[in-house]
């Protein structure tokens, strides 16, 4: 460095030091201005998400007032199968924003003190598993103050089926997954707990110490029919010959399976498969606008069919709007905690869900999700076309990669 490089720097450092001592301290972010003692706040609301113990996980949500007119707010995603406060966080919202938040999450009222209980219960519960709130917990549990959770006489059972239950989340990563197994497994040996997967017990990230018998609660994933009483009420001949529309309706121009289609679902409106039937028959037929009316037709009349929401979401895939996949899946990217009473799904309806959510994790730079969805693919069925479709978009091959770039150059 030359002489001249030397005092042109120095100068420069002597002018932000000069800049930094003039500089304002920048006040403090909203969730972090200290707030009055909560004693001194009167309790605006108090919520929790409807049913969480048939659930497992939910929110809970407390607000005080502010003499401003602002609410102090504390939220808790809580686990009450297992691990306990999972996220945390305290703030303060507008009162308009504490009303959009509260709508937008559907929740239900619930007394203060059985909030305090419920949610000081799962903690202790999960603490003697071997795992600790959130970091940001007592903070935010700052906002009880004074409520007393022994005026609740609600009783709260903790775990499922008197065992705890981990439910391998959407964000764990293998090595998260494998720690909490083996803090489990520490704690409770290999029969004292359930854990819920869509695979087998590599896919929860196992090491080869924890290899013993595994009580797992997962699903089975079969390639036989799925019972549905709807279908199943209508006559052996109909069900023979909407059964044999499936192949008919794949092929490419199926003009007669789509006439066909349209005259069962006028003898038998209330058969979600056929709806499903129909969608596929538009889109191959080229005719994109009645199809997007079909789908959401089926999403409406029949809101809990899976192949519905899974069309609506590869739809929003096609136009870029991945933020919308977890609101069509109820923020449950699991088949078990999107159908809790179901233990069996077919193969197809496996491919189709893992298909998108290997896409939608992949969209979301969380690559390392996408590849444990497609991981389960490639078990199933590796030449599936969902597979393919997959593979393609996680590993794409040196031209594919070379044509995507060329596309979407400006």
């Amino acid at each position: 460095m030359t002489v001249d490089e030397k005092r042109r720097q120095k100068m420069l450092a002597r002018k932000r030091k000069s800049h930094a001592a003039r500089k304002p301290v920048p006040q403090q972010p909203r969730n972090a201005q200290p707030l009055p003692p909560a004693p001194l706040l009167p309790i605006h609301a108090a919520l929790a998400t409807k049913n969480l113990f048939a659930k497992g996980i939910g929110m809970l949500a407390l607000a005080r007032k502010l003499p401003d007119g602002q609410v102090a707010m504390a939220t808790f995603v809580v686990d009450v199968y297992c691990l306990g406060v999972k996220r945390a966080r305290s703030g303060i919202l507008s009162a308009d924003e504490w009303a959009a938040f509260a709508q937008r999450l559907d929740l239900e009222a619930i007394d203060p003190g059985c909030l305090r209980k419920l949610i000081e219960g799962a903690v202790a519960y999960a603490r003697d598993l071997g795992f600790a709130p959130h970091a940001d917990y007592a903070r935010a549990a700052a906002l009880f103050g004074n409520i007393d959770a022994a005026t609740c006489a609600q009783r709260y059972t903790y775990g499922k089926d008197d065992k705890p239950l981990y439910v391998s989340g959407p964000e764990d990563t293998p090595a998260q997954s494998r720690h909490i197994l083996e803090t489990l497994t520490r704690r409770l040996g290999t029969k004292g707990f359930h854990f819920l997967t869509a695979g087998d017990p590599q896919h929860a990230g196992l090491s080869g110490e924890v290899t013993g018998p595994l009580t797992v609660c997962s699903y089975e994933i079969t390639d036989q029919p799925i019972p549905d009483a709807a279908f199943d009420r209508l006559p052996a001949e109909v069900q023979e010959r909407i059964n044999a529309l499936y192949p008919k309706v794949l092929k490419s121009r199926p003009r007669e399976a789509l006439a066909e289609v349209r005259v069962l679902i006028e003898q038998y409106p209330d058969i979600a498969q056929l709806y499903n039937y129909l969608y596929a028959a538009c889109h191959n037929m080229g005719e994109h606008a009645e199809a997007a009316r079909v789908r959401e037709e089926t999403v409406q009349r029949f809101p809990d069919y899976l192949f519905g929401r899974i069309a609506w979401a590869e739809d929003c895939l096609s136009r870029g709007e991945t933020a919308r996949i977890a609101e069509i899946f109820e923020h449950k990217l699991d088949l078990r905690l999107l159908y809790p009473d179901r233990v069996r799904f077919h193969l197809s309806e496996v491919l189709g869900f893992q298909s998108i959510l290997a896409r939608y994790f992949h969209a979301q730079g969380k690559q390392e999700l996408a590849q444990k969805s497609y991981d389960l693919m490639c078990e199933i069925d590796p030449k599936h076309p969902s597979t393919r479709l997959v593979r393609s978009t996680l590993h794409p091959s040196r031209l594919g990669r070379w044509l995507r770039e060329k596309l979407l150059r400006p």
